[in-house]
């Protein structure tokens, strides 16, 4: 090595010494100064407690407080648990759910906790379906949110499932969400105003608690474990599918809901509920096929009328929530409030009538009469009228006595759009539909519903319509509940004592209006005879009415049975017989000797489940399927349906003072003038004048009155008058 390298390493050496050195002194300055300070602070500290005169010391409490974390830190431990420990959360709040849903719908604590009981099996399987819903809150970031949400989704189903039994007798299910309209209709008839407002207040209370809550309730930071969730809910899923099969093979629970309520009691609200939602319309049968449906074709074919067909005017009445009340035990009345009725259950062929609703359902039993077919095969609680009939056409008693030349009319006092009625008329064939926008005179009860006197000249009406004979079918509406526990809330035509003293006003209330349905029926009778025609009259109850009745009270029916009678003029050899409501058609028309219906034939020639296999094919076949049995013929003969019968016309319009004045024919409260198709706020004078006031025309206005709903709807017009 030279001596110039050794001497630059030597220097490099110390020049690393020197800076080693220097370094060191720094820290130990550093060190100095900090210790220094240290020891200021300390003095200092004491100083400052010793000049107190009495020293501060924390409680055992207070340093408990500060070592417990608070309700944020909580909560975001909460928000942060593992997928673990999520699942096992969603599952005792899907337990917590179920059991208050049962509470509800049993209105009564008891009565949930004997389900949770007696049918731990059938509970634990509603927890499963609840369970997989709030799994799905784990996708999201804000889970404690979501589970809130699908929580509260579940307590307003069982809120409104708890109002609605409140009503009526069928539980809350998913077909009522297609009855919206119709219920706010009907809102004034339930609900006070200030109960009205209440609802509103809770509706607005629980939109902004989810709102604020959204806002507030922290996000999940963590891994979301995406498929983690997704197969947890798959898992969940399948177990609920395997538990369902399970169930139903081992007859645990049922997917056949012969009766609602007592499907909602037996089987729990959850399942119910879902299957409501899930379980619409008529499934395909394993064995329709055009080989099959070809092969119930021939042999329905084959079945020929025999003998000289009787054509009489045929009337039907279904008689809202009627029943003879003389059956009840328990119930006393100071006189007999259907005497006409019990006459001619003596005189005439008349038999208890099942029918597949309680309390409600009216249009399954109409849609049963007017078919032949049983509501059963659709959906749990679906009403067919509104999920099928109201667009797909359907053989029944109007299309079929339309093709032996019958004019054929449906009346209703009640809006046209109840139940979409108005729709499925046309679909089913009718000629004509008189609603309650197109009655006149028409006299209310004290909750609302319109009285079925007027009912009278609407059927007649009907009948003068044309020369030929005509069948009118008819819905009547004044026994409707709600039946109000107030004083003064009917005509007093009979005095009631009942054993049930909550009920004893609604069931006064029922029965003075019954009484009054009684009187349109006897009225009717007399006008029918004075008219002179052939004439079929076919009377039943459409189902039970809401006032807690139980099967003990009736020991020789069932809560699902009304009574019908046929009465005519004709002397018809008719036995006295217990029938369904789905078997009056082919009653009738086996009595008159008239052509059938392909299920009037399925009811003649089968019975028992071959017949429900049979019927459920045709069903299918015509609502849903490729109309096999139809190829050669047409299940509804084409027709367009008017509103109303009499025509509504416009005989002159003028300007008087400061109003317009029309003059016509057959106008009432419903009507509406409409100025160069501008509608007008319209006063109703009488059926031949109404007045829009304020507002004069000019020369070339047109002017139209049109029947229009409270909905708002335009049900039909008159023809144009230019002023």
């Amino acid at each position: 090595m030279s001596n110039k390298k050794k001497n630059t390493k030597e220097k490099n050496k110390k020049a690393e010494n020197v800076i080693k050195n220097t370094g060191e002194q720094n820290v130990e300055k550093k060190v100095e100064k900090a210790v220094t300070e240290d020891v200021k602070q300390e003095a200092g500290q004491q100083t400052a407690l010793e000049s107190k005169s009495e020293p501060e010391q924390k409680t055992e409490q207070e340093i408990a407080l500060e070592e417990k974390p608070g309700f944020k830190q909580r909560f975001k431990k909460l928000v942060g648990a593992s997928i673990h420990t999520w699942i096992f959360k969603c599952f005792v709040v899907a337990f917590v759910l179920e059991l208050l849903l049962e509470i509800l719908g049993r209105r009564s604590i008891y009565g949930g906790f004997s389900f949770l009981v007696n049918s731990p099996i059938v509970f634990i399987y509603n927890v499963s379906i609840v369970f997989f819903t709030l799994l799905f809150a784990l996708f999201l970031r804000k889970r404690v949110f979501g589970i809130i949400l699908i929580s509260t989704a579940w307590i307003v189903c069982g809120i409104i499932n708890f109002v609605v039994l409140g009503f009526r007798v069928t539980p809350f299910a998913a077909i009522d969400f297609l009855m919206v309209k119709d219920t706010f209709s009907m809102i004034d008839v339930y609900f006070t105003k200030l109960q009205q407002v209440f609802i509103v207040i809770g509706i607005v209370a629980v939109i902004t608690v989810i709102v604020l809550l959204f806002r507030k309730t922290p996000k999940f930071e963590g891994d979301r474990r995406v498929k983690g969730t997704m197969l947890t809910c798959v898992i969940a899923w399948l177990l609920v599918m395997l538990l369902t099969n399970y169930a139903v093979n081992h007859n645990i629970i049922s997917d056949d809901f012969a009766n609602l309520g007592t499907a909602y009691k037996d089987y729990g609200f959850a399942y119910c509920f879902t299957n409501s939602i899930i379980d619409n319309g008529i499934s395909k049968p394993d064995d329709y096929s055009e080989e099959y449906m070809q092969e119930i074709k021939q042999t329905l074919d084959k079945e020929k009328t025999s003998g000289q067909a009787k054509k009489p005017n045929i009337i039907i009445i279904q008689l809202e929530s009627f029943f003879d009340p003389n059956d009840v035990v328990g119930l006393t009345m100071s006189d007999n409030p259907v005497p006409t009725f019990t006459k001619l259950k003596e005189q005439f062929p008349s038999g208890y009538f099942t029918v597949p609703a309680l309390g409600a359902g009216t249009a399954n039993t109409e849609f049963e009469v007017l078919t032949g077919i049983k509501s059963s095969y659709f959906g749990a609680g679906e009403y067919p009228y509104k999920t099928t009939v109201n667009e797909v056409p359907v053989e029944g008693l109007a299309s079929i006595l339309k093709k032996q030349g019958y004019g054929t009319y449906a009346i209703h006092n009640n809006k046209s759009s109840f139940y979409d009625r108005k729709n499925v008329y046309n679909m089913m064939g009718f000629d004509a539909f008189i609603s309650l926008e197109y009655m006149y005179d028409v006299e209310y009860t004290s909750t609302g519903w319109a009285k079925d006197a007027t009912l009278v000249d609407d059927i007649m009406k009907c009948l003068k319509d044309t020369d030929t004979q005509d069948f009118v079918y008819t819905i009547s509406v004044q026994g409707h509940g709600r039946y109000p526990d107030d004083d003064d809330t009917c005509e007093d035509h009979i005095q009631v004592h009942y054993e049930n003293e909550k009920m004893e006003k609604p069931f006064h209330y029922y029965v003075n209006q019954i009484y009054e349905m009684d009187v349109m029926i006897d009225n009717l009778i007399k006008e029918l005879d004075k008219y002179g025609e052939d004439y079929v009259l076919i009377l039943y109850g459409d189902h039970l009415p809401s006032l807690e009745l139980t099967e003990e009270q009736f020991p020789n029916s069932t809560l699902f049975q009304t009574e019908y009678i046929i009465v005519n003029n004709i002397n018809l050899n008719i036995a006295d017989e217990d029938i369904y409501a789905s078997d009056i058609s082919l009653k009738l028309l086996s009595a008159l000797n008239m052509p059938l219906g392909y299920a009037q034939k399925a009811h003649k020639l089968y019975e028992g489940d071959m017949l429900d296999k049979v019927l459920v094919n045709i069903a299918y076949d015509m609502l849903y399927g490729d109309n096999y049995l139809f190829t050669d013929s047409v299940i509804v003969p084409e027709s367009d349906m008017r509103m109303g019968v009499d025509e509504i016309t416009i005989t002159n319009v003028e300007n008087v003072d400061d109003h317009i004045v029309i003059h016509g024919d057959n106008f009432n409260q419903y009507s509406v003038v409409s100025i160069n198709d501008d509608n007008l706020e319209t006063r109703y004078i009488d059926r031949k004048t109404l007045m829009v006031e304020d507002i004069l025309l000019e020369k070339g206005d047109v002017a139209v009155v049109k029947q229009i709903d409270k909905s708002h709807h335009e049900l039909s017009s008159s023809q144009s008058y230019i002023y």
